[in-house]
Formats: structure tokens, sequence, C-alpha cells
């Protein structure tokens, strides 16, 4: 179904049985999400590789802790943030503590928690590579969709990921 401005309506009906529920629009739906998402993502490690030198997951570990209050997370949030297991943060941090991008700091207050904390050089590496990620996700973005479609799309993102996370 169209709308007037042009709109396809998504049919959120849920047929029971048969061969119309492989041609269901919330599949369909799901699976452009799922094939956008992994084409970003290829794109900008990409890019972050070639033009940067950073692996994507450096990357995005250090521009969460960056954005983050404090410039810190606790590791197990992080986790959670980059969807990747507590063992893969241990690794990539400690990878990162390697280079002295981040540091692991134990809480004062809790035994159990540890933080990851960017580091001034983490920092001045996140600072490096924004600018061509940017660069990216600009020619990405502005490039391929109007601004209504931009804004759309962040109000969408956000509705399906706060109904996610808080619905867990």
């Amino acid at each position: 179904m169209t709308d007037t401005t042009g709109s396809r309506s998504i049919d959120a009906t849920v047929p029971v049985g048969g061969a119309s529920e492989l041609d269901n629009d919330l599949i369909t739906l799901a699976g452009l999400l799922f094939e956008a998402e992994s084409a970003l993502e290829q794109r900008v490690a990409a890019t972050l590789r070639a033009r940067v030198g950073i692996a994507p997951e450096a990357f995005e570990a250090l521009l969460r802790l960056s954005r983050s209050p404090q410039g810190r997370l606790r590791m197990s949030e992080l986790s959670r943030r980059m969807s990747i297991t507590n063992g893969g943060t241990t690794r990539l941090m400690e990878r990162l503590e390697r280079d002295d991008l981040v540091q692991r700091t134990p809480s004062t207050t809790d035994r159990r928690v540890v933080y990851a904390v960017v580091t001034d050089k983490g920092r001045s590496e996140l600072d490096r590579a924004i600018g061509p990620h940017l660069e990216d996700l600009v020619e990405i973005f502005t490039q391929r969709l109007s601004p209504a479609d931009v804004a759309d799309l962040e109000r969408g993102l956000r509705a399906l990921r706060d109904a996610l996370i808080d619905g867990d």
C-alpha cells in the first residue's frame, strides 16, 4: 500500500501458514535492515583500515568510551553496546591496553566491576580517525538519502533500539 507521499506502508498482518509468510513485509523489512547494516559495517571497516589503519572494533570501542561520561564504561556495558561477548571485549581491551589506547581500572566501590577508560593516546587516535569516518558517513547518508529520510531513519532506529533494549 502506498500513501499520498509516495511512501509504502508495511503490512504488519501475520498470515498463518502458507507461502505468503515468506513474502511478509516484516520479513522483508528485517532483511533490508540486516543487509544495510552489513553493507554499512563493511564500508566503514574498509575506510578505517585503508585510510587510518585502525581496526573497526578498536575505533568503535574508542568512540563509545570517548562519548561516555568520564571516558569510561563498565566492561560488561561496553560488551553489550558493541554486541560482543565479555571474552571478546577482554581480548580487545588487552590489545588496546597494550597500545596504550585504553586502560582497565577496577571500581573503588565494587570489586566485581572493571572499567575500560580511554587514554589521552586513545583520544588522539580517535581524533585522527574521526575525520575520514565522518567523510564516509556524509557520503553514505547525505548523498544517498534526503534530509527527511535521514531524520526518519534516525527516529525509527532510535525507537526500535530503545524498545528492544528497554523491553529486555
